[in-house]
């Protein structure tokens, strides 16, 4: 009996269902492709937000307590500092007595931060001298007779201070002199081949003038590298109190710039009010008892690399429309300042996020300037 109805595909059927699932594959596929585009985007932006964020949070942390043991007395700040170890000047030692430097970047290119502080966690303020030292007086030459020693320890490092203008020293403080135990003085002893070299401090200093307590002593230097990465590189004392400094040490990656302003009260007199934002780095006392802030963007990269130009211009840093500063231009309703990316190889092809604040220089607020 034959069965009649009943037959298989044609050639020309299997070929347009073998065409309708290859197309159904490829809409699949770019569907697939898009979303996991998106989503290594969305992830790679997710990573450098948290990364300017975090790098942002480390520079206002930092900067907060700049000038800690010593900007209560603002009459200090300036002065040139002068210490050897060893009978040799300490490479990349501070020059000067200063809360925080910024060093401006060659057109645009990233600022540098160095931040100087007293690194004593438990009390660090000028102790001031309440009798004569002088290191050619066998009699007076081995301590500096002080109102208080709160906060001291013996291998501290101390700064004597006469004022701004006049060298000020460091020197490291060691045990009370036997005998003299009750003598409220802060102790050194020649030893040449560390901090104090025979009979240093050589300036005579007495009663109204000094002395800075360091601990080990901050001294910070922020950076960006030219991989991409917020650096610091900071002072630290090694075995036997040797000072060196680590080198740059990479803190977080994809952060491609950074750009600092003084916040300056140049009013006279001073009502403590920022009236201006530069880069011009003070030369005086008096300078320095202007500076009340500092203002930072922080410029954080993607590190997902986009087939297609998704950046057309340099990010742009909204400073307000009011604001004083130096090198803002017009933007809309507003003022920017334009954060160069440019540099960078194939910076069209990636995405940036601009992160700012203003830090007040609490340590220069708190004084009695």
């Amino acid at each position: 009996m034959r069965c009649t109805g009943a037959r298989g595909f044609t050639l020309i059927e299997l070929m347009i269902g073998l065409a309708v699932g290859l197309f159904a594959t490829l809409a699949i596929t770019q569907i697939m492709s898009v979303a996991e585009g998106q989503k290594r985007s969305a992830m790679a932006g997710s990573d450098a937000q948290i990364s300017g964020v975090l790098a942002l949070a480390t520079l206002r942390q930092s900067i907060e307590m700049a000038g800690y043991g010593f900007s209560s007395e603002p009459s200090s700040l300036g002065c040139p500092i002068q210490a050897t170890f060893n009978g040799a000047v300490v490479a990349g030692f501070p020059a000067d007595l200063v809360p925080l430097v910024i060093t401006d970047g060659a057109s645009g290119a990233p600022d540098t931060i160095r931040i100087l502080g007293s690194a004593k966690t438990s009390f660090s303020a000028p102790v001031r001298v309440t009798g004569p030292y002088d290191h050619t007086n066998n009699l007076r030459k081995y301590a500096f007779p002080v109102a208080s020693m709160e906060g001291l320890q013996p291998g501290d490092l101390m700064l004597a201070v006469t004022d701004a203008t006049t060298a000020c020293e460091m020197f490291q403080a060691t045990a009370v002199p036997a005998g003299q135990a009750a003598v409220v003085q802060v102790a050194r002893a020649d030893d040449v081949a560390h901090w104090n070299a025979t009979g240093f401090p050589f300036l005579p200093y007495d009663v109204g003038q000094f002395i800075v307590n360091f601990g080990t002593l901050v001294d910070i230097t922020y950076s960006v590298s030219a991989a991409g990465a917020l650096q610091s590189n900071n002072f630290v004392l090694e075995a036997n109190a040797t000072p060196a400094y680590t080198g740059p040490i990479d803190l977080f990656a994809s952060v491609v710039n950074l750009q600092a302003y003084y916040g300056k009260d140049t009013g006279f007199p001073a009502n403590g009010a920022i009236d201006t934002w530069d880069t011009t780095t003070p030369t005086t006392n008096a300078g320095w008892r202007q500076v009340r802030a500092v203002r930072v963007a922080v410029v954080s990269r993607s590190v997902q690399y986009e087939k297609e130009e998704v950046t057309a211009t340099n990010p742009l840093w909204d400073v307000g429309a009011d604001s004083v500063i130096v090198g803002a231009a017009s933007c809309g309703t507003s003022k920017c300042v334009e954060l160069k990316v440019d540099q960078l190889a194939d910076w069209k092809h990636y995405r940036y996020k601009v992160f700012d604040t203003i830090v007040p220089l609490r340590n220069m607020l708190w004084n009695n300037s």
